[in-house]
């Protein structure tokens, strides 16, 4: 029996790619985060009639002949009332973002799959509620507030004069974002228990000796570290 060569090699690069993506999949999941916070609070959701207006959750923008004027409800966090819903599902889904980005930091001291699995369920649940953000959006486009704004001619999925503005593309890109991010997530979890499994244990096979070779779990993910040769 022979030990190939190249397979320390093969099983170096095969860890450094692995850390190569978890890197991607962390910087991507901040980006995210900070998507979020714009998204959530830049009253860019829809562009108004002759593009002197434009609105998002929390504020109305108008401009005037002495330039852009900003109002809405009282208070920092008040959503405009249509959006009250809408704006609670996108502060849902960026704290699960945000809960997500430190959650990966417990990579240097739990089990790295669990880490990657826990993080990919808060960003599929991200994704869910700002899905539904996007969908519940429309509903508040009758609101009278809102109305004057599109040429008195929006209702509930309908714009009338208005047209969807950069901040809501955004949101709907966020959405498919998280989903992505998920999937890498669930992915790199499976990766990271192939290289890691819990029963990895010496085993004793061959007819002529006893012969160490690695669990049965582990060759399934790696390739033969051993030539046969009668």
């Amino acid at each position: 029996m022979e030990v190939i060569e190249h397979a320390p090699l093969y099983d170096t690069n095969f860890v450094r790619n692995g850390r190569a993506i978890t890197v991607l999949w962390a910087s991507c999941t901040m980006f995210l985060g900070i998507l979020e916070i714009v998204v959530l609070l830049e009253p860019t959701w829809i562009l108004g009639g002759g593009g002197k207006s434009h609105f998002g959750l929390y504020q109305v923008c108008e401009e005037f002949d002495w330039g852009l004027e900003c109002h809405g409800p009282p208070g920092a966090l008040n959503a405009l009332p249509p959006f009250q819903t809408v704006a609670g599902f996108m502060v849902t889904a960026l704290l699960l973002v945000l809960l997500s980005l430190t959650c990966v930091g417990l990579l240097w001291f739990c089990h790295s799959g669990t880490i990657f699995k826990l993080c990919a369920w808060l960003q599929l649940t991200a994704a869910f509620c700002q899905a539904l953000a996007c969908l519940l959006f429309p509903r508040g486009w009758d609101c009278p507030t809102i109305r004057p704004l599109c040429d008195f001619r929006s209702d509930r999925y309908q714009l009338g004069g208005c047209s969807v503005h950069w901040g809501f593309i955004l949101a709907v890109l966020g959405t498919l974002d998280a989903v992505v991010l998920s999937v890498l997530g669930f992915t790199l979890g499976r990766r990271q228990d192939a290289l890691h499994p819990s029963d990895m244990k010496p085993s004793k096979k061959g007819k002529k000796g006893n012969v160490h070779l690695w669990s049965e779990s582990h060759s399934l993910h790696s390739p033969s570290l051993w030539n046969i040769q009668s």
